[in-house]
């Protein structure tokens, strides 16, 4: 599981992992696709490159910001409610600061 973290991090950031501070749970769901049930483990981790630049793929991100809990409520930001799981993780994650 933590090769694939740290290959996801690479490809999808160009970034490289360094530590991994903590796992922040798994979450299962449908997708829309008919594929099935989804499986997703999130962690709290630390990284190496330049965070100013993320070497995103554009075809597959539109955006992408930094947060902490003074701007979190962007992240409500055209969801419709029930639809917050991106900031009910970060604020959790955020609120169990070590």
């Amino acid at each position: 599981m933590l090769a694939a973290l740290a290959r996801e991090i690479e490809e999808e950031t160009g970034w490289h992992l360094r530590h991994v501070r903590r796992c922040l749970g798994t979450s299962t769901w449908t997708g829309e696709d008919g594929a099935g049930l989804r499986h997703e483990a999130d962690y709290l981790v630390q990284v190496d490159g330049d965070l100013d630049r993320p070497a995103l793929e554009w075809s597959k991100h539109t955006a992408y910001g930094w947060f902490g809990l003074d701007n979190l409520s962007r992240l409500k930001e055209h969801r419709a409610p029930g639809d917050f799981f991106i900031h009910d993780l970060l604020a959790r994650a955020l609120s169990q600061r070590p």
